[in-house]
């Protein structure tokens, strides 16, 4: 065999080898991975069972509710490092009851990958924690949303659920705060984490689906009669509602360069730009108003937004964002997690909410 055909083998074998490889890599990262099947129906008409409701018991007088937002786990394994390292410090510092993550934990085809990691660091803290999801963790069709719950609700102490099949998204489900068995907080976390396109060709965030303000509403009354009175509550979700866009655009004070600074007498914190919501409003925040029920709305998604802001008696919030993303993903002035505290006891309540900034100029 001349070296030239000597050459051209070699040449052969190694494109094989090398196809082989690729053939093998695409396999393992879009072979769909689908969960078990979701099955659950829920109907307005249907029997309310508080018993249904997972539940957190308050042993002190104050509840800590601690936020990790859009930590977004992704192929960096430094950025991963620097990540978890917030979120540890975050725990040692607030030592919270509860911690819950409003979407974006995992990032693209990272999450097959990455999602045993985060599993087992969230485990490690021996807390309860709650997820929904965001658009970041839906990115990769494959890696099912189905199947991540499936990971998700085998831990030990995380409280996910996947919630009705025919509500919009994976992951609408309720915890209530009780105290001696009995519920003095509701906290709903809904799945509205995903983009559509919209029929003047427009590609935006989704609203918050009827079907889904129809179970928040058979919940929040179904809860009110199992407790006999009217229990409190707040929600948590990606995506931020359109009326924390009209009242930033109302009541923030604009600079030159267009940042709105939250007035006090009107909240906290500040936009680096509007919040990005849906063109549509679907009727979600006037069914928390005229309930009366939900008085705080928690959200995520922008990451360089960290306002607080009170509008027709709802106050609604960005979570501040944990760890840092890659650019061009985040371009966060601060990161760091939120905390939310429940004072007081069922007959006298406040709610307290703290930025805790763990890490400025994060560029």
């Amino acid at each position: 065999m001349t070296k030239k055909s000597k050459l051209i083998r070699t040449i052969k074998i190694t494109a094989g080898i090398l196809l082989l490889i690729t053939v093998a890599a695409a396999g393992i990262l879009f072979f769909p991975l689908t969960g078990e099947k979701h099955t659950e129906i829920w109907s307005a008409d249907q029997q309310f069972e508080i018993a249904d409701i997972q539940t957190v018991e308050k042993n002190s007088e104050d509840f800590k509710i601690l936020m990790f937002t859009d930590t977004q786990l992704w192929a960096d394994p430094g950025k991963n490092k620097e990540c978890y390292e917030q979120m540890d410090a975050l725990v040692e510092k607030t030592h919270p009851d509860l911690i819950i993550l409003p979407g974006d934990i995992l990032s693209a085809m990272s999450s097959r990958f990455s999602i045993s990691n985060f599993i087992s660091h969230m485990e490690s803290y021996e807390i309860p924690w709650a997820p929904v999801y965001g658009n970041h963790d839906n990115e990769i069709p494959s890696n099912s949303l189905n199947w991540q719950a499936d990971k998700y609700m085998a831990a030990e102490y995380c409280l996910m659920q996947k919630g009705p099949s025919n509500l919009y998204g994976c992951g609408n489900y309720v915890i209530n705060i009780t105290e001696n068995s009995q519920p003095v907080y509701s906290l709903f976390l809904f799945d509205n984490g995903r983009y559509i396109q919209y029929d003047n060709g427009e590609t935006k965030e989704v609203y918050m689906g009827y079907e889904q303000i129809a179970w928040y509403e058979w919940n929040i009354k179904g809860i009110a009669q199992a407790a006999g009175r009217n229990v409190p509550s707040m929600t948590f979700s990606h995506f931020a509602q359109p009326e924390f866009r009209e009242a930033v655009e109302k009541y923030g004070i604009v600079s030159d360069e267009g940042i709105y600074t939250i007035p006090e007498e009107y909240g906290f914190g500040y936009c680096q730009y509007l919040p990005a919501v849906s063109p549509v409003k679907s009727g979600f925040f006037d069914k928390c108003k005229e309930l009366g029920s939900t008085k705080y709305i928690f959200c995520g998604h922008d990451h360089e937004n960290s306002a607080s802001i009170t509008y027709d008696g709802i106050t609604m919030t960005y979570g501040l964002k944990t760890g840092p993303s890659p650019v061009p993903w985040n371009y966060a002035k601060e990161t760091g997690g939120t905390l939310i505290t429940v004072k007081g006891s069922a007959d006298s309540q406040s709610v307290n909410i703290e930025h805790i900034v763990m890490n400025k100029d994060n560029t």
